[in-house]
């Protein structure tokens, strides 16, 4: 059910039976598909959480850590519900929308165990002329999410979809 993606973990759901069964809970009372929703997004919040965790410890040590960087990483990280007919499920993101220009490659690098960075970069020299240096990074969002995204969420997915199926007599059309 979990499948790992850059920057989190998806959960999927085949979105035909998705999308069915959410027409279905729309036809018998939209509160169903709302409170299937809020059930659903309140699971991957538990993923959400975990990320949230990871980013208020501190960085690796020497990685570049610029004022105000991991706490608008925090403030970027959010839970999706979606019920399309192509795209369907759950998904833990952490966007880079927000933060400035500058520190946008970094939300990346500090999701990777390694990365490089140049050291006294000339602008007006060509990249490969700098001097780049290895850095140590902590993944952050894949390995926090994974170390939740266990059973408790799965089971919590489960039941909601099992409840919503309930409580419309059990059948999808």
């Amino acid at each position: 059910m979990a499948a790992p993606f850059v920057g989190g973990v998806s959960v999927r759901i085949d979105p035909a039976e998705w999308y069915r069964l959410k027409q279905a809970l729309d036809s018998a009372d939209k509160k169903l598909t709302t409170a299937l929703r809020k059930r659903i997004k309140n699971a991957g919040q538990i993923a959400a959480d975990a990320v949230i965790r990871e980013l208020r410890e501190n960085p690796p040590e020497g990685a570049p850590d610029p004022e105000g960087f991991r706490e608008a990483l925090q403030q970027a990280t959010k839970v999706s519900i979606s019920f399309g007919v192509k795209s369907a499920g759950a998904r833990v993101k952490t966007m880079s929308t927000g933060l400035p220009f500058e520190q946008k490659p970094l939300m990346a690098a500090y999701n990777m165990e390694m990365f490089r960075h140049p050291v006294y970069a000339d602008a007006s020299k060509p990249r490969s002329s700098w001097t780049w240096v290895p850095q140590k990074g902590k993944p952050y969002f894949g390995a926090a999410i994974l170390a939740v995204a266990d059973k408790a969420i799965q089971e919590e997915i489960r039941a909601a979809l099992d409840d919503a199926v309930a409580a419309i007599g059990g059948k999808i059309r």
